[in-house]
């Protein structure tokens, strides 16, 4: 930037835009509650390399509480340990200024509650798919944390102990990060305030009961979640505090999805109510269970929604909001916090002001109350950003009922649209070295990348000696996407020879003298053909045909198949996908393979 960053701790350690932590560059505030403030930054490097991140700092008020100062520890420590798809990323731990803070990943998306209410209120409610799907990777990154094991290859044992619609963040590439976890505990850690922590409404019934809690008592409160997002209704209605504990600790019948959604599907019903029974011991062991059991539904659903579809989703309901938010973020990045250039950014954020829908009233009104009137138009703006980065302002409160928002689309600047890329083909073959044509012209050995194909249909041949040649139809739908094809190609047949006439026998001078008939030799038992199995994830979902046995839809877990040098053959009709690859069988083990067709 033309202007160097104010100092650090340039007013007794006042934080404002500009303003340099460590390494991290300041932008705009983003939130004020709970524990914590929390600030959009960027990193910088050599070539012109910038990176956005989350920095969490610790409420100046409770630097002399210790309680607060542990709970803000554990989510360092413990959050730092965890890398998972679905498990939002610690960078770093920092002190600046005798304050603690946190630097994390940035998430681009919005936590479940508001995907919820925004597709209510543009006419896109969440498809019962689309729910399982979500609920299923939060239940895979929980289960990472759950089993996640230590330095010292001990396990940690972690409890999240807040799962919660907001705490379940799906980002605009078609993903989703469990994130927040301030009042996460191991089960060798205690609690030494004796206070319950974690959003009421939410609450496993040990953990409503003061109980120790493990890792069963955070899928209770993932049930809640899919039982909300498939009824579209609260799980309990509004009640007191006292009064919701004691509900959820009691022993009254909890509701059923469908006693608020009659069509609620019976076994995806039943899934739920599994991860909802009272007794810990009744409900899923692990979360890898409930996961298992999700996913099981949409293979039967005949529905395995894929990441590509969720970040489509996305980008129907939340238009307008990604436009503007990409606005203010570019803006933000090339703000040198000049007098002149801070005014322009004043005016771009006032002209997107109106469309900050998506944070509730409870947290925009935090966010709000007590700053100073020169700064409410940053934070006011900062709360179109808030809900994508994956933050948690950590609550030991049920949260407010949520209010109805009202979005209006009002983009100050248009941006111009990327040029469309034209789609990619990559041509595998099995074996390799194969030469590869596409209609008719030929390209040279396989692997092939060709990138100046049109959308439409194209015929992909492959031939190699001594080798039944290979050809199939593939479709390029839109631009920018990435088409794999893989064409396996068997060995010939060797050619037949006719077997030699055998000489006639001389005829006998005389009879030949009767010999006793040899008993014939028992026909040795044929041996059993090897087994092994195959576990395969695809992406895409597939189904998998051995010549012309169906194995499945994947994910395939540990089936049965011949042990040996295999061609499966791969197909979604919906996708308009038909690849074969190759797998060799390991005998009496378990072949495991991932690919992203």
């Amino acid at each position: 930037m033309s202007v160097p960053a104010r100092q650090a701790g340039r007013s007794a350690g006042a934080w404002e835009p500009g303003t340099l932590v460590g390494r991290y560059m300041l932008l705009t505030p983003l939130a004020q509650g709970g524990m914590a403030e929390i600030w959009l930054a960027r990193a910088s490097g050599l070539q012109g390399f910038e990176k956005l991140v989350v920095i969490k700092r610790m409420d100046a008020a409770l630097r002399s509480e210790p309680e607060y100062v542990e709970m803000f520890l554990t989510e360092a420590r413990l959050a730092a340990q965890l890398s998972h798809p679905h498990v939002v990323q610690i960078y770093e731990l920092g002190e600046q200024d005798d304050s603690m803070y946190i630097v994390m990943e940035y998430l681009d998306g919005e936590n479940l509650a508001v995907v919820r209410r925004a597709a209510a209120r543009c006419g896109q409610p969440m498809s019962d798919p689309l729910c399982v799907r979500l609920v299923s990777w939060a239940a895979e990154g929980l289960h990472y944390a759950h089993t996640r094991v230590g330095h010292d290859g001990q396990p940690l044992h972690i409890v999240h102990r807040d799962v919660s619609p907001q705490n379940l963040i799906a980002t605009m590439d078609g993903n989703l990060k469990v994130v927040d976890f301030g009042i996460a505990k191991t089960l060798t850690q205690h609690t030494h305030s004796g206070k319950l922590k974690g959003k009421f409404a939410y609450m496993a019934p040990e953990q409503a009961r003061g109980e120790r809690v493990d890792a069963r008592s955070d899928v209770f409160a993932l049930g809640i979640v899919l039982f909300e997002l498939v009824t579209k209704t609260r799980f309990l209605p509004k009640m007191g505090d006292t009064e919701l504990l004691a509900t959820i600790g009691g022993t009254a019948p909890l509701p059923r999805p469908r006693e608020r959604r009659s069509d609620v599907p019976p076994r995806l019903e039943a899934v739920i109510l599994k991860a909802l029974e009272r007794e810990r011991e009744a409900r899923f062991q692990s979360a890898r269970d409930f996961h298992d059991a999700l996913e099981s539904w949409l293979q039967e659903a005949g529905r395995p929604i894929n990441g590509g579809e969720v970040a489509d989703y996305l980008h129907t309901v939340f238009a307008d909001r990604i436009q503007a938010r990409r606005q203010l973020i570019e803006k933000a990045m090339r703000t040198d916090f000049t007098a002149s250039a801070a005014q322009s950014f004043d005016r771009l954020a006032r002209a997107q002001s109106g469309i900050r829908g998506g944070l509730g009233a409870e947290q925009s009104n935090s966010v709000l109350a007590g700053a100073p009137k020169r700064h409410r138009w940053v934070m006011a703006v900062a709360a179109l950003l808030l809900v994508s980065l994956g933050v948690g302002l950590t609550v030991a409160v049920r949260p407010a009922q949520e209010p109805s928002v009202v979005v209006q689309a009002r983009p100050a600047v248009v941006v111009e649209a990327p040029k469309a890329s034209p789609p990619v083909l990559l041509v595998e073959t099995v074996p390799a070295g194969a030469t590869v044509s596409v209609d008719g012209r030929e390209l040279g050995p396989s692997p092939q990348r060709i990138e100046n194909l049109t959308i439409g249909d194209h015929l992909v041949q492959a031939t190699l000696a001594g080798h039944v040649s290979s050809e199939r139809t593939v479709t390029l739908a839109r631009a920018g996407e990435r088409v794999v094809v893989q064409l396996a190609m068997l060995p010939e047949a060797p050619p037949k020879v006719d077997a030699p006439l055998e000489p006639e026998p001389p005829t006998p001078k005389e009879s030949p003298r009767p010999v006793a008939a040899a008993k014939p030799k028992p026909k040795p038992k044929p041996k059993p053909a090897e087994q092994g199995k195959l576990t395969l994830k695809t992406t895409p979902w597939t189904t998998v045909y051995l010549g012309k046995q169906k194995l499945g839809d994947t994910p395939l877990i540990n089936v049965p198949v011949p042990a040996g040098r295999q061609v499966l053959r791969l197909v979604n009709p919906e996708k308009k996908l038909d690849s074969s690859i190759e797998v060799e069988i390991v005998p009496n083990e378990t072949t495991v393979k991932k690919l992203s067709l």
